[in-house]
């Protein structure tokens, strides 16, 4: 149980994400994952998009444990936290897909926030005009960003349902700007307030972790 790896107070900052999750699934489930002095939660999102965000852990009080991995519906995580319900079961037999690596990551290129918006705006548009739930997943799937660097390392190209649940999750700021970083197996968009995580197609990345 989630209370006996952490309190409420450890967990708040992880509500809002929580929400933006039930808004869109109420079914959604958050995986806390603590390990290093740090508590991460993640969320699975459609079109096979993680977003989540880590934070250090608060020193000021009594610790949460020093390392946990647990899985519970994100619609009681926030009953608990707001006192209106028990502390959620663990429910890690609904979450058995990977998570992307703590370290390892590369920054590849930095992008300002208006690109993004831009981005998601034009996929808005083109959304509003399409006549198939199937072609509105394809233009969610399609590539619309191509992130290179200096050349140093391969192009990691981010699809526009990455970025759409950049801003649905209200990661992003306006007049702040998204890394693009590559690690094993994964792609991570990282913005102030959060990340979303795509994997890289790599089945071996996905397996070294």
């Amino acid at each position: 149980m989630l209370s006996t790896l952490a309190s409420p107070t450890h967990l708040a900052d992880f509500v809002p994400l929580a929400q933006r999750a039930v808004s869109i699934d109420a079914a959604s489930m958050i995986r806390f994952r603590a390990a290093e002095q740090r508590i991460a939660g993640f969320v699975r999102l459609p079109y096979d998009v993680l977003a989540g965000r880590t934070l250090a852990t608060d020193t000021a009080e009594s610790e949460p444990a020093a390392s946990f991995d647990i899985t519970v519906a994100a619609a009681d995580f926030l009953r608990w936290v707001d006192g209106s319900g028990p502390a959620p079961a663990g429910k890690d037999a609904h979450w058995l897909s990977a998570l992307p690596p703590r370290r390892g990551w590369r920054r590849i290129e930095v992008v300002p926030d208006r690109v993004i918006r831009d981005l998601v705006r034009s996929g808005a548009e083109l959304a509003a005009g399409a006549t198939s739930r199937q072609s509105q997943e394809s233009l969610l799937a399609s590539v619309v960003l191509t992130a290179t660097g200096d050349g140093s390392a391969d192009p990691v190209q981010i699809r526009l349902g990455a970025l759409t649940a950049l801003t649905r999750m209200g990661f992003l700021p306006r007049d702040s700007q998204v890394g693009i970083d590559a690690g094993p197996g994964w792609v991570r968009l990282a913005a102030a307030y959060g990340s979303t995580y795509v994997t890289d197609g790599n089945p071996l990345g996905l397996l070294s972790l």
